[in-house]
């Protein structure tokens, strides 16, 4: 209903069910209640925000359609930010690691994917209707999508939870959405119509890479999470070897896809967002050339922070030995659900060019130098960058299956040596762990991280908590304070209160 509906009622009815309906499924867990509310504050944040978007409109012409409000300031700013809030820009963006890891993970899937790219599907609408407002709105969503696609990616290089590092991810990817549809809309006002199409296409690419690599990270890390019992990344190790080959290749396809390793849909989706900044050239105003050149940095800044962490969380989880006893239960459906989600994360990327094609963007298709015709994706035109993720898949994994034949054939010694410690002899219970990996990052970037070095751990935190934090102080503050004056025992207070707002409703009913 959210994405079919024409007119403002079905939209608002649908998303409060949504709300609703999330809400009591991260009660299902026990002990969420707080995290529950936090998601319904923030849900309820870009409520407000598209409720009086809505309303403006309402107030202008008496029309409950989106279309109606075609070139209203007030409905295209409003609703911009409610639904930026939806895809967790930062600064909204810090109810994500709160609450990702306290739902059961189908549901964070669901957090993770269809619910804020609900958030997407808005800026696209809303973008569409507010070509007179494009050209602010679009420096808004770049700036807003570069800096949350670099502070997601920079968060998750530190995290260590198993759960809360992909839901720092989900935020970078939201921000990459957001920048490559802001780029849309300022390449259209700019009269750069293959530039807009392209970058419109990449934010379509990027929606399907996050929407199938984070659903199968999830469902993987919550198989791991169930049978373990465990949260923490150094605690949840062997899903490989001690779990299952379905989890394991999961988790290790999903990574590898947010880390752009070719020919994933991954590699596909970051290469076309880069493709698009770098033609921030082709732009006349010089203010956009520089904040588009500004967010090319973040995201490039942001992809290689990603890298890093789907590392981490694919090293540390895929591999190693386990500790503890499984909690074993029938996992087949999961495995099928795993099995085929990691075929799809493959295939969009190698056949990207037949979803691009269906998707009716084939002026981006093409063949060049043996590429036959229309496996080429190409970035502009006339030419400015191109890929082949068949033609990649095709070759190296020619070289790959000749090389296994090869090494297959050898007789191998394999040789096992103690790792490096510095010198120091290394203890039976001494593991590297997701800290040690990690804490190059907190150190040199300790002025953002606010990395504090304790006798016993390191102890990092999120910055951007802080507004909220003063926020909560505050209201709490003043809750008291007016609790105390309107709550004070005495009744004749009580009395006049009551007296007052009666006296006011005579007025206001008689009027």
């Amino acid at each position: 209903i959210v994405f079919c509906a024409a007119d403002f009622i079905s939209f608002l009815i649908a998303f409060k069910l949504v709300t609703i309906i999330l809400f009591f499924s991260i009660l299902e867990r026990p002990n969420t209640q707080k995290e529950g509310y936090i998601f319904v504050a923030f849900s309820e944040a870009s409520y407000a925000l598209l409720f009086v978007g809505f309303a403006v409109v309402i107030a202008s012409n008496g029309l409950f359609l989106f279309k109606a409000g075609y070139n209203n300031a007030l409905f295209a700013v409003f609703t911009f930010l409610g639904f930026v809030v939806k895809m967790d820009g930062v600064p909204t963006h810090v109810w994500v690691p709160l609450v990702y890891p306290k739902a059961p993970s189908n549901i964070a899937a669901i957090l993770s994917v269809p619910l804020t790219l609900i958030g997407a599907y808005g800026v696209f609408r809303v973008l569409a209707l507010s070509n007179n407002y494009s050209y602010v709105l679009g420096i808004l969503a770049i700036i807003i999508g570069s800096i949350s696609a670099f502070w997601g990616a920079l968060q998750a290089a530190r995290e260590t939870h198993l759960k809360t590092l992909p839901a720092y991810s989900t935020i970078e990817n939201n921000g990459m959405i957001l920048t490559a549809v802001g780029l849309s809309a300022l390449a259209k006002y700019s009269h750069l119509t293959v530039l807009s199409k392209f970058s419109y296409l990449t934010a379509l690419i990027i929606i399907i890479a996050h929407s199938l690599s984070k659903t199968t990270m999830f469902l993987t890390i919550g198989h791991a999470k169930e049978m373990l019992g465990r949260d923490s990344i150094d605690d949840v190790r062997g899903i490989l070897k001690h779990i299952s080959k379905p989890a394991g290749i999961g988790l290790l396809i999903s990574g590898l896809s947010f880390s752009a390793v070719p020919p994933l849909v991954g590699f596909v989706a970051e290469w076309m967002l880069l493709e698009s900044l770098f033609q921030s050239y082709k732009f006349s105003d010089f203010l956009l050339k520089f904040i588009i050149t500004f967010a090319g940095i973040l995201i490039a800044l942001a992809m290689g922070l990603s890298s890093f962490s789907m590392k981490k969380l694919v090293g540390f989880s895929d591999l190693g030995e386990l500790n503890f006893e499984l909690k074993r239960f029938k996992d087949f459906t999961m495995k099928w659900a795993e099995n085929i989600l990691s075929f799809l994360i493959i295939t969009s990327g190698v056949l990207s060019f037949l979803i691009i094609k269906y998707l009716g963007y084939e002026e981006f298709l093409d063949g060049l130098l043996g590429v036959p015709k229309p496996t080429l994706v190409v970035s502009s035109r006339p030419i400015f960058g191109v890929i082949s993720p068949f033609m990649f898949f095709i070759v190296v994994g020619f070289f790959l299956i000749s090389l296994l034949i090869i090494l297959k054939a050898k007789n191998k010694n394999v040789k096992t040596t103690i790792p490096w410690v510095g010198g120091l002899a290394l203890k039976e219970n001494e593991v590297y762990n997701t800290r040690g990996y990690s804490f190059i990052v907190e150190y040199v970037l300790r002025g953002i991280y606010r990395t504090k070095e304790l006798r016993t751990s390191v102890e990092t935190y999120d910055i951007s908590n802080a507004i909220y934090d003063f926020l909560v102080r505050f209201f709490k503050r003043l809750s008291a304070i007016v609790s105390n004056i309107i709550m004070n025992g005495y009744l004749h207070y009580y009395i006049l209160y009551i007296i007052a707002i009666f006296v006011i409703a005579l007025i206001v009913f008689k009027l």
